[in-house]
């Protein structure tokens, strides 16, 4: 286990067969809201490494801990012994708590490595494990919600716009509909203008907006995309664009025009089936034919057994997170 500079680990990192979008230079700066302080960069041995993570470094109430977006590993059927030792070493760097949080698809050559390493599932889960990759390659089917709706689209005359390059009014335009939406639903906003500038200048994030006939935004994504895969980031959409089924529209654009990029999946994110408001967006993004898939999620490593139900009661009772 070696604990290294951000420069290093992104230039080791390079030629990696799994990269997750949450190891990305972008992803990492934008959300350690550029304090590299906050940051350790780990690879399990040099000058060639097999694994690496970053960890995002989190001090209360006296504990230390590391909070962990997957890892980024040279060849993809690395053995789980290897990954069990990695996760042991990291056990050794002073910390009192892990939590791990992959958006990886299930594995269960991981789930062996990281239970071996003394890792469990936490007491409870605050992310959702259900996502649907959609097949690029393939005609993409659509349910009848979808084929009515993309026909009202139709008669919309809306416009497709693909951003090459984000300057400040495209960030601000992408924050005024998320902002619209938020209040709709009652949504805080994860993001602030400056960690949308950090991704949309890395070649891993791209924006895109439909207009109306009036030329407005009217709503908007923000893809992550890396050889041959893509996935949603953020989606936003204001009242007009209810009115004349612009997401519909947004998404069928998006998967022709990724399509012809040579990607050849795309990761809906976070499917979130329920009995609350969020089914709406489940209801929606199933209209998608696709291939469900369960992700890696979250898995945690306390020093000291107490912790793992101190952890729940934190988030549960104190910082109001829901359950999934």
């Amino acid at each position: 286990m070696e604990k290294i500079s951000k420069q290093e680990f992104y230039s080791l990192i390079k030629g990696f067969e799994q990269i997750p979008f949450t190891q990305t230079e972008a992803w990492v700066t934008a959300h350690s809201r550029h304090d590299d302080t906050k940051l350790a960069f780990f690879v399990d041995q040099l000058p060639e490494p097999l694994i690496a993570c970053v960890a995002h470094v989190k001090k209360k109430a006296g504990l230390k801990m590391y909070y962990i977006e997957a890892e980024a590993i040279r060849y993809k059927d690395i053995k789980h012994a290897k990954l069990t030792s990695f996760f042991q070493d990291l056990q050794q760097t002073g910390v009192d708590v892990i939590e791990i949080n992959s958006p990886m698809p299930y594995d269960a050559t991981y789930e062996i490595a990281l239970r071996q390493a003394g890792f469990l599932r936490p007491v409870g889960q605050f992310s959702v494990a259900l996502s649907s990759y959609i097949s690029l390659e393939n005609e993409i089917k659509y349910n009848d919600n979808w084929k009515r709706n993309m026909k009202k689209a139709a008669n919309n005359q809306l416009s497709f716009e693909v951003i090459d390059n984000a300057v400040s009014d495209d960030i601000n335009d992408f924050i005024k509909l998320y902002n619209e939406m938020s209040v709709q639903k009652n949504v805080a906003p994860t993001f602030t203008f400056s960690s949308l500038r950090t991704l949309l200048a890395s070649a891993n994030f791209k924006l895109f907006f439909v207009k109306n006939e009036q030329n407005e935004r009217i709503a908007t994504i923000l893809i992550h995309y890396n050889n041959n895969h893509a996935g949603l980031v953020y989606a936003a959409s204001g009242e007009k664009a209810h009115q004349c089924a612009a997401s519909f529209f947004m998404y069928d654009k998006l998967f022709h025009y990724l399509s012809q990029q040579h990607i050849k999946t795309f990761d809906m994110e976070k499917l979130a089936p329920s009995i609350h408001s969020t089914n709406a967006v489940f209801l929606f993004k199933n209209g998608i034919k696709g291939e469900y898939i369960v992700v890696n999620g979250e898995w945690s490593w306390h020093k000291n057994s107490f912790l793992r139900p101190l952890m729940y009661i934190a988030k549960k009772w104190f910082l109001k997170k829901i359950e999934w």
